[in-house]
């Protein structure tokens, strides 16, 4: 992978990412469990750098927050461009309790806004989805400042 050193795009989403990234981290978990994918158009994600500076500035976010194993994928496709991160690191048993219990709480909340939709036919965006995500990094990218 090329180095993204001194380039000051991967600096800024590094900036961009850093809060993104804690926030995903399960509250009560410790930090731990964290996990980030962004869903972006080819075209916008290019104007970012491209995937491979994304998922570099992802590492070096993850890397921040003391993600000391981690797992980032990505890649380019017809219509949309993907990267994320997922924290790989062992979960302490006092923090497991909270980060299971967390995930079990999107899961379902994303299961009653869905359900809601089928009932009403009102689209809804559910929590933690690619389109919400994606719309939370734009304006977080945004208030970043110039690049």
């Amino acid at each position: 992978m090329p180095s993204f050193a001194g380039d000051p795009r991967h600096e800024r989403l590094v900036a961009v990412l850093v809060p993104l990234l804690r926030r995903s981290c399960p509250p009560g978990g410790g930090g731990f469990g964290g996990s980030y994918e962004l869903r972006l158009g080819v075209d916008e994600a290019e104007e970012l750098g491209g995937v491979a500076l994304i998922r570099s500035a992802m590492r070096k976010a993850g890397r921040s927050l003391g993600w000391a194993r981690l797992q980032t994928f990505g890649g380019s496709f017809p219509q949309v461009a993907v990267a994320g991160v997922v924290d790989r690191r062992e979960i302490p048993a006092e923090f497991a309790a909270a980060v299971e219990e967390y995930e079990l709480q999107r899961g379902r909340a994303a299961v009653e806004v869905i359900g809601r939709t089928w009932q009403d036919g009102k689209p809804r965006a559910v929590p933690g989805s690619a389109f919400v995500v994606a719309q939370e990094f734009r304006a977080a990218y945004a208030e970043g400042g110039a690049g």
